[in-house]
């Protein structure tokens, strides 16, 4: 039972640590159509999507992509901006 107590917090812990993005809002007129975001993200930005999905009223994405310094692939989870295409947060794992 403690074990399972201990992995519970665990999990709360690190729901807490990957905290989502404050995007702001836009209609669905004017948000970027979904495989629109997909392309700019692969062409524009370079990433790697696993996963692509929308949370609250940013695009999200997990996947990889270079490092700051080009050195090697790091997994991501990035928070775009649903009009603009533009990134809101990134986080490095």
């Amino acid at each position: 039972m403690r074990k399972v107590l201990m992995a519970a917090a665990m999990m709360a812990a690190s729901s807490v640590a990957m905290a989502g993005a404050d995007c702001q809002e836009h209609s669905e007129a004017e948000q970027m159509h979904i495989l629109d975001m997909q392309k700019k993200i692969v062409n524009e930005y370079g990433f790697a999507i696993k996963k692509f999905l929308r949370s609250g009223d940013c695009y999200e994405i997990y996947g990889w992509g270079l490092s700051d310094d080009g050195s090697k692939f790091e997994r991501i989870e990035v928070y775009f901006d649903t009009k603009t295409g533009a990134i809101v947060k990134k986080e490095i794992d």
